[in-house]
């Protein structure tokens, strides 16, 4: 599954959302990024699709970001 993910200047994420692909002739919206954030589409494993906590969600976001793995 695909996550949406804001992130601070440090690397914190700050906002997630789930990815969803626009359909041809849909309109466009989603999270924006505010002075020195960033916007990230991850595909996160099975393992962090299923945490419960936001605190844990983000957590295991963090280290995939840090982790470098392909987005």
């Amino acid at each position: 599954m695909k996550i949406t993910v804001i992130v601070g200047p440090q690397g914190q994420v700050v906002g997630t959302a789930h990815h969803i692909d626009g359909e041809e002739g849909s309109g466009t919206g989603g999270p924006i990024a505010g002075p020195g954030q960033s916007v990230l589409v991850l595909d996160v494993p099975a393992h962090v699709e299923d945490v419960d906590n936001v605190d844990e969600l983000y957590r295991a976001l963090e280290r995939i970001i840090r982790s470098g793995t392909p987005k």
